[in-house]
């Protein structure tokens, strides 16, 4: 039941937000239906937003008057724009494909549904949710962070929030139901820009195929190893029948093909089922994409102002999105109307950039710590392959190429010497952007794009909290996966202008290749022991904690049903990727000090974060200034479980039997202790 009434939520976005898409794609041969549930999600969320962040009303109300505005919006535009409003046979495909999508991802989840603490950040991205769920108004309060706010960085979570509170389905259902719902929404924009650049389902399909399912070539080559009785891509051989070469892939080995850095792709983001940021964004950089494919073919003040919309929601959701975003829109509207003001924007863009390599928030990749090209083709290899092969399919050569190859070659091999080889992606880039604008194929201007933010994260990496050797870990994983969206919906047009048949049947093989690693993950991760292992079919993403820890589960199960909004809870400091700082996972409710590492990466200070971890240890301890401690941080109840208990062995005592302290709660050998008073003051 939660499954269908998320679906109508959905629909009814989709429905309502249809007749307002019109307005920005005119142009496009699905008349804005593959963008329209994307931009009512963008909508709703974003009028909820600000009304909650002025404090005009509350979020849940702010939400029903996004919802509200958009049926509205959809009025006026039916009256305004007389038009056969009736749904055509393409637009029941579309949501045919969306529907499948939807109910595959749903139905995947099912077979993993953990909100889990290993190998992915859900504990990080529940505790978003969940805290945005008990929210009255922003911005969100840090659910690991008591007292202190997130600027930004939670739109995405937000948007989930928003079909969850209208769907009125569980938390941890909800969490499962938004990863499949936005992938699905994904999945239909990503076919409606195939449809749109080449005019035919297949492409449409393949346009999904190619941003939303295909994987790393270098899954092929762990199978080709493992069947061969070699060791290829870090994939040990495997003896037995093939079953076992299957059973025992390890779908993690192409993720960490660059040293010291982690790569994924975008179906790969989906089955860890994490709703983090970088899976958030994906559906709104197709809608952009998309837009911006409207603004290319007319260029209109209301589609610009679409595109910026959706652009600072993205910025909003992963702020990893800004220059990929930026550069698309200036120069779609540069190619729409060839007004030097929209490149005037890249150089302003570009200046400001300097200044942040100058100011060393932006560092320097180090000769030789680049991808190497062999990596790099390991990764991008077929959509490479796919783009040369489109290149000689439809040019006609001249004594100006053999000029051109010359210098391709002689940038390559002082690349190499360099020990920069992928620096000639620059070179590259460029018959692409010739494409878009000297010939109007404006799907080519995206490969170009893709080309450059590889490029950069080649020679740049943004100066983050992790050091080296992972000091451009973070700037690769963003922007590859950004750069991986643009290059797949170009290899998709770029295959249906291919007209030789050789290439056709090259192309295909390619796709062939692409499709191993993520059919082999979809095998395989769901069983895999760091995954979490619930032992039934089930939406739920608590269902693990109630069987594996449920002395646990009841106890914050109990502090969700009866702790306040805004109520303190303390638990011990948390680390990363393990079985700590549950509390805002589960409920929502804020406490001291979460994983640690993650606070420093949303900007806090080691120093900040140090001073909490030993004031939380103090309490624990129940030393002389516990009192203080309790009433500076506001604390409310605290919780003694399994990460307590082994953290702190039987010390705690010495805290429990405070006159001021009282339980409220026990299962098994789990305890929740109310501060009923702080310095003769009654906690209320």
């Amino acid at each position: 039941m939660d499954f269908f009434i998320f679906l109508i939520v959905l629909w009814t976005i989709g429905i309502l937000s249809f007749p307002l898409a019109t307005i920005f794609t005119r142009d496009l041969r699905d008349a804005g239906h593959s963008l329209a549930r994307p931009v009512g999600i963008v909508f709703v969320s974003l009028v909820a937003w600000m009304l909650s962040s002025l404090h005009l009303v509350p979020l849940r109300a702010g939400i029903y008057v996004g919802v509200l505005a958009l049926g509205i919006t959809a009025v006026y535009v039916i009256r305004k724009y007389p038009r056969n409003w009736r749904p055509t046979r393409d637009m029941f495909f579309q949501e045919a494909v969306f529907f499948s999508a939807f109910a595959l991802a749903a139905f995947f989840l099912m077979h993993k549904p953990e909100i889990y603490f290993g190998y992915s950040e859900d504990f990080m991205n529940s505790a978003f949710l969940q805290s945005i769920l008990r929210a009255d108004f922003l911005p969100l309060s840090d659910p690991w962070y008591a007292g202190a706010s997130l600027p930004y960085y939670y739109f995405g979570h937000l948007a989930a929030a928003v079909l969850v509170l209208l769907s009125g389905v569980k938390a941890e259902i909800g969490y499962n139901l938004a990863v499949a719902g936005f992938f699905a929404v994904g999945v239909q924009t990503a076919f409606g820009i195939g449809v749109n650049m080449a005019e035919k389902r297949l492409y449409g399909l393949l346009a999904v195929f190619f941003t939303l399912v295909a994987g790393f070539p270098a899954g092929f080559l762990q199978i080709l190893g493992s069947l061969c009785d070699a060791c290829i891509q870090g994939s040990a051989a495997v003896t037995g029948s093939i079953a076992a070469v299957f059973e025992s892939f390890d779908f993690t080995a192409a993720t960490w093909v660059l040293p010291d850095a982690n790569t994924f792709y975008p179906f790969f983001t989906f089955l860890q089922g994490d709703l983090h940021a970088h899976f958030l964004a994906i559906p709104f950089l197709l809608a952009l994409i998309g837009l911006c494919i409207a603004l290319s073919r007319r260029f209109s003040l209301a589609t610009l102002t679409a595109a910026l919309a959706v652009a600072g929601f993205l910025v909003g959701t992963n702020a990893w999105t800004f220059p990929a975003a930026l550069l698309l829109i200036a120069l779609t509207a540069y190619y729409a109307t060839r007004q030097d003001l929209f490149l005037g924007v890249i150089v302003l863009a570009g200046c400001v950039f300097l200044t942040l390599v100058l100011s060393g928030m932006v560092g320097m990749v180090g000769l030789g710590q680049g991808t190497s090209l062999p990596n790099f083709l390991l990764l991008f290899g077929c959509f490479a392959l796919v783009s040369i092969a489109y290149l000689v399919d439809s040019h006609t050569f001249s004594s100006r190429d053999l000029f051109l190859a010359v210098l391709v070659i002689v940038v390559l091999a002082i690349s190499y010497a360099f020990h920069f080889p992928v620096a000639v992606l620059a070179l590259l880039a460029l018959p692409f952007f010739h494409r878009a604008f000297a010939r109007g194929e404006y799907p080519a201007m995206l490969a170009g794009i893709a080309l450059l933010l590889i490029l950069f994260s080649e020679v740049f990496f943004i100066n983050d909290p992790l050091g080296p050797p992972l000091e451009r870990m973070n700037t690769v994983m963003k922007l590859y996966l950004q750069a991986w969206v643009f290059w797949g919906v170009a290899s998709a047009y770029f295959v249906s202008r291919m007209k030789n048949r050789a290439l056709v049947a090259g192309a295909a093989v390619l796709i062939a290749v692409m499709a191993v690693h993520p059919a082999c993950t979809l095998l395989v991760m769901p069983g895999a022991e760091f995954m979490g292992g619930t032992g039934e079919m089930t939406l739920d993403g608590s269902a693990w904690l109630r069987e594996q820890k449920p002395d646990e589960y009841n106890a914050l199960s109990w502090l969700r049903e009866t702790a306040g909004d805004g109520d303190v809870i303390l638990e011990a400091p948390g680390d990363a990727y393990t079985y700590s700082s549950r509390v805002g996972p589960f409920t929502g409710l804020p406490t001291i000090i979460g994983w640690r590492t993650h606070e420093i990466m949303w900007g806090r200070d080691w120093k900040d974060v140090d001073l909490r971890s030993a004031d939380a240890d103090c309490m624990y301890l129940g030393e002389d200034d516990t009192d203080a401690l309790l009433a500076k941080y506001n604390v409310r109840y605290i919780l003694l479980g399994e990460t307590e208990w082994m953290k702190y062995g039987s010390k705690p005592g010495n805290l429990t039997r405070r006159d001021n302290i009282t339980l409220v709660f026990r299962s098994g050998t789990t305890e929740i202790y109310k501060v009923v008073s702080i310095a003769n003051q009654v906690v209320h």
